[in-house]
């Protein structure tokens, strides 16, 4: 009732159309309209016992524990793959794939294998987005001084 927009049915018909991550389905006089999308990150805590982590899209990683826990970028990303890392109790760091980077407003890190980002305080938090399938992420949002080689 409070949404706009006009829909005259023809021929005693009216479609309930989805879209982009919207579901339809109806039985009798119910229709029943559901957002399949995601709503935020799925989140998982990570301790330096699980090493090597492969970041998986739109997951969010809380650190805890005491060693470093180390990540690794996808080789295969498409764009808009989102990762959060949140540093909740140690350090955390980031290593890239051959021909990857990754940068941080205008700094970016060592191309390649030889590249990463590290926490520097165990609080350091980041958000990464891939914006080049497979090789380029960018960091839109920190917390705190994460450090670039």
């Amino acid at each position: 009732m409070t949404d706009s927009g006009i829909a005259v049915p023809a021929a005693n018909v009216l479609n309930v159309l989805g879209g982009t991550s919207i579901t339809t389905s109806g039985s009798g006089n119910t229709i029943l309209i559901s957002f399949t999308g995601s709503s935020g990150p799925t989140w998982t805590v990570v301790t330096s016992a699980m090493n090597p982590i492969t970041l998986s899209p739109n997951t969010g990683y809380i650190t805890k524990g005491a060693g470093v826990v180390n990540f690794v970028l996808p080789a295969a990303a498409a764009i808009g793959d989102e990762y959060r890392i949140i540093g909740y109790g140690n350090l955390w760091t980031i290593a890239q794939n051959a021909g990857q980077s990754i940068r941080l407003g205008s700094v970016v890190s060592t191309g390649g294998v030889g590249g990463s980002i590290s926490a520097s305080m165990v609080t350091d938090c980041v958000d990464i987005i891939c914006v080049t399938a497979n090789l380029e992420f960018y960091i839109p949002e920190s917390q705190g001084n994460p450090i670039l080689i």
